[in-house]
């Protein structure tokens, strides 16, 4: 009798308080469950943090050079207010939609230290707030070819991937996407690992991964459907700083344009709390880069740095100093 007391209660605090589940993980850790206020008391998250870089030239380095992606304010998900810069890049500038700064010295010190440091509003943007807009989204259907495409790590021409794309079916386009949704998290179990990105097919094979590879399959599932979808890369706003880099996705929606879902945060068993995850975010989501395979970064995530001479080291780091 009292473990129904207590089930109806849990009940009634759901059904009164909603609960947003996010990410809280990066391709290293999953946080599944999170309670966080309405989006009507926290419409937004202002956040400031620093990426640092320290490089470690291990003999005679003559030249080091690191490129780094720069968040930009993106409608519906982010303003950046100010970034500031230690030292000061050889130069900023823009390719494939992303912007980039470039940093380079000539026979660096031993250790050098480069710090960019962000002030940023977060908004919430979910399936939920792109129902209440529904603004005019004509202008964006041409930026979606590309994300029809087959590219490396999204395998959407693949056989497997073609038959099991053929099985998913819905009433509504956004049935589709929640059936695709449903079946990468039924069918894929999270794990860590620090070997580099599996790509689709090589999920779909394994069936494990972590939000790389969840975010992979779900939007090659989704081109395979004929729906534009794409990976982003970014950081989750959280208290373990070092698990903050994150791959999601968004999707193209017909009546609501582009949608971002994050499938690894929403790899809950609980129906009521995986429906919550797939149409609702909170606002933590620091994005970086729509691009999956980025000739800038040598196709790695985040940056990318090259040297003459000598072996360098780099590590890489996020620090939260405000969160609201």
């Amino acid at each position: 009798m009292k473990l129904q007391k207590i089930i109806i209660m849990l009940l009634l605090i759901f059904l009164v308080y909603p609960v947003e589940i996010y990410a809280r993980s990066l391709p290293r850790q999953r946080r599944k469950q999170q309670t966080q206020p309405s989006r009507k008391t926290t419409p937004k998250n202002i956040v400031e943090f620093d990426l640092s870089y320290y490089l470690t030239a291990l003999g005679d380095t003559r030249r080091l050079s690191l490129i780094v992606v720069l968040p930009q304010s993106i409608r519906d998900r982010q303003k950046i207010r100010r970034i500031k810069y230690s030292p000061k890049p050889s130069r900023v500038f823009n390719k494939n939609g992303n912007r980039y700064a470039e940093f380079v010295f000539t026979n660096p010190e031993k250790r050098t230290e480069i710090t960019i440091s962000v002030k940023a509003e977060l908004y919430r943007y979910d399936l939920l707030t792109a129902k209440e807009k529904r603004r005019n989204i004509f202008s964006e259907e041409q930026k979606c070819t590309e994300f029809l495409k087959q590219e490396k790590k999204i395998e959407k021409d693949h056989s497997k991937i073609q038959e099991i794309a053929e099985s998913i079916e819905g009433q509504t386009e956004t049935d589709i996407v929640q059936n695709i949704y449903d079946y990468v998290i039924d069918n894929t179990e999270y794990v860590l690992h620090r070997r580099s990105d599996w790509g689709a097919a090589k999920t779909l094979r394994e069936g494990k991964g972590d939000c790389s590879e969840y975010s992979d399959l779900f939007v090659a599932l989704c081109r395979a459907k004929n729906i534009p979808a794409r990976v982003v890369t970014g950081y989750t706003v959280q208290v373990d700083t070092a698990m903050s880099k994150h791959n999601w996705a968004e999707v193209y929606l017909e009546d609501y344009g582009w949608v971002p879902f994050d499938p690894a945060s929403g790899d809950v068993k609980n129906d009521f709390l995986r429906s919550r995850a797939f149409n609702t975010l909170s606002p933590v989501y620091i994005y970086l880069s729509y691009v999956r395979n980025d000739d800038v970064l040598h196709n790695y995530n985040f940056y990318r740095y090259s040297y003459r001479g000598d072996r360098v080291r780099i590590k890489d780091s996020i620090k939260f100093t405000q969160i609201n």
